[in-house]
């Protein structure tokens, strides 16, 4: 824990009240907090110790989460479920209030050295506490925004309880957990514990052991193994790799030439005899084609194939049917290619420190962190963000479609 000392985070908190517990003897007083403790542990034994650091408030306890904010959630329902479930025939009845909120903290060393908390983010966990009744549930409205949009499950399991006013003339909007399903699961699984690692025993080698007059000689002869080593090594390994190769070239099959298909030869049919061939009647040509430019000529030339081709012996059977099968394989080449639909939607990516409620257009989106990346639609935009008592921080931007903005500030007093 030292590395997180004098630095500000946003975590969240989970603040915890026993109920009358001033109105109470000494002797119930120790067992309530026994009682408390015991329920405490059990419910934060998941979350790693570094994650967490716990307050004793004497009535209570102030636990931060300085991890993922589930922790918080299934630990002040696991609290609630404990002392709901309690056995009440031995001792006093142990009642708790509990109050959640997420918020800027900041971890410094209090008079005996120990880590300590310190920031608004504990003093409204505090405040919506106050609110709760015995066996109740309240979280502040930047706890709601976070978990809401972490799952749908989680979304379902707050109700709105309104805006309460605190002794120092502050509003809160606090919502209430309600009992969860059996199904409710997490969203990341909880890591597993890790296990100590074992080192193998080690041995030392034997010239070690001997007598410290003895060890050049040991060292001359053991210094030749730093030598063949290497070069044992890369011979292993050499021979590996062109042995594999081999392999390969065994195991891959030959590539197998198709078969070429013999053409028939073209046979030109026979005049026949009685058919007299029919003289064609040659036009005259005028003086003014024969004196036709160059140009004239050329376009002649162009067509000369295109007549020849027409008027040329027909295609054999064995031709047109390579000439089907030609045009039957490649259908692909004619399909014309399909075009994607452009983006019509951008991305703003919202990078505030140390947090920020973002309103963009007058709407609220969220709080950041973890609220990053809003798809909006192209065009011009407003983006606001707003942290506490520091001016907020307004920046108009055009967002193009398929493309991405990003709009960083940074709160300083």
């Amino acid at each position: 824990m030292p590395e997180h000392t004098n630095r500000t985070f946003i975590c969240s908190v989970l603040f915890l009240d026993i109920v009358e517990y001033s109105q109470r003897s000494v002797a119930e007083q120790i067992a309530l907090k026994e009682r408390f403790n015991a329920v405490l542990t059990e419910a934060i034994v998941g979350v790693p110790t570094d994650d967490r650091i716990i307050l004793d408030t004497g009535d209570g306890a102030a636990v931060s989460f300085l991890g993922d904010p589930e922790d918080t959630l299934f630990a002040g329902m696991s609290l609630r479920d404990a002392v709901g479930g309690q056995d009440t025939t031995s001792g006093p009845r142990l009642q708790i209030r509990v109050g959640v909120n997420l918020g800027p903290v900041r971890l410094v060393k209090d008079i005996n050295g120990q880590p300590n908390i310190i920031g608004d983010g504990i003093n409204v966990a505090q405040r919506v506490m106050s609110f709760a009744e015995p066996g109740q549930i309240l979280v502040s409205r930047s706890y709601y925004d976070v978990m809401a949009r972490l799952s749908e499950d989680y979304a379902k399991l707050f109700h709105y309880e309104g805006a309460k006013t605190d002794k120092h003339v502050r509003e809160h909007e606090v919502y209430a957990i309600s009992s969860a399903p059996n199904s409710l699961k997490r969203t990341v699984p909880v890591p597993a514990p890790r296990q100590a690692m074992r080192l193998p025993s080690l041995r030392l080698p034997r010239f070690l052991k001997l007598h410290p007059q003895r060890w050049p000689e040991a060292l001359a002869v053991n210094s030749k193994l730093f030598v063949v080593a290497p070069l044992a090594f890369t011979l292993i390994v050499g021979t590996g790799v062109i042995a594999r190769s081999h392999r390969d070239d065994d195991v891959r099959p030959p590539t197998v030439q198709p078969p070429r298909v013999a053409l028939a030869p073209r046979v030109e049919a026979a005049p026949k005899a009685d058919a007299a061939p029919k003289a064609e009647a040659v036009p005259a040509k005028p003086a003014a084609v024969e004196a036709a430019p160059e140009a004239t000529k050329t376009a002649k030339e162009q067509k000369a194939p295109q007549k020849s081709k027409e008027s040329g012996p027909k295609a054999t059977p064995v031709q047109t049917a390579r000439a089907n099968e030609s045009e039957a394989a490649a259908p692909a080449q004619r399909t014309p290619d399909t075009i994607a639909p452009a983006p019509r939607e951008g991305t703003i990516n919202i990078i505030a420190l140390p947090w920020a409620e973002v309103f963009i257009d007058g709407a609220r989106q969220g709080v950041s962190p973890p609220l990053k990346a809003i798809p909006l639609k192209a065009g011009k935009h407003r983006v606001e963000l707003r942290n506490g008592s520091f001016p907020p921080h307004v920046q108009t931007v055009e967002l193009r479609p398929g493309t991405e903005i990003n709009v960083t500030h940074r709160f300083r007093r």
